[in-house]
């Protein structure tokens, strides 16, 4: 079997469009790294993550099977290929902080409903 993708290169798209928002972006090409979207118009930011999955020997370092491409939104399971266009690139520390507010806030988990954030605003980790 082949060698586990290292996380310099898995991550190496997202570190590119943190830094560059013009970075190249292509359909049916997701790129694993740390995300949001929101699932309504004006609704929440939800947070994505999307991965590799890697089934690694712990004796040998090698890949048991293919790396697989796999997504979470809001925690549940998604399908990358569906979701990437609508994702926008954060930091990993912006998706956790994201992650927290959503456990944190009652607002923030009603994601398929518009909000006014205006009325009461919300500030990551506060």
């Amino acid at each position: 079997m082949n060698e586990p993708t290292p996380d310099d290169t898995m991550y190496a798209w997202h570190r590119s469009a943190l830094l560059d928002d013009r970075t190249p972006r292509y359909e049916g090409e997701p790129q694993p790294g740390w995300y949001r979207r929101r699932m309504v118009k004006n609704g929440p930011w939800v947070p994505v993550r999307i991965f590799l999955t890697q089934d690694v020997d712990p004796d040998t370092g090698k890949l048991q099977s293919d790396e697989v491409l796999a997504a979470e939104t809001n925690g549940a399971p998604s399908n990358p290929i569906w979701i990437w266009t609508y994702c926008q690139p954060i930091s990993q520390e912006d998706y956790d902080a994201l992650v927290d507010l959503h456990r944190t806030d009652a607002e923030m988990a009603a994601t398929h409903a518009s909000i006014d954030l205006s009325l009461k605003p919300t500030r990551p980790g506060a």
